[in-house]
């Protein structure tokens, strides 16, 4: 399978500690990025299902408009 290009717009200061990291662990950006996203991949799967589904849930109500209560606590 042949790897694909994604183009994301990330503040200054973030490619800068992006870069520091490439180069203290001899990476270059890309494979940074790539195990970062993987790491996020892999833990956004992770979550408890009701959970993730309560998430998803909450957000399609942000996007009608709707209100989530907050509570404290």
């Amino acid at each position: 399978m042949l790897d694909v290009t994604v183009a994301a717009k990330i503040p200054p200061d973030l490619k800068e500690q992006l870069e520091a990291i490439a180069e203290l662990e001899r990476r270059t950006i890309s494979s940074v990025v790539r195990l970062a996203l993987e790491n996020y991949v892999q833990q956004h799967g992770a979550i408890h299902p009701r959970f993730h589904a309560d998430i998803l849930e909450a957000l399609e109500g942000v996007g009608r408009g709707e209100a989530e209560p907050y509570v404290r606590g």
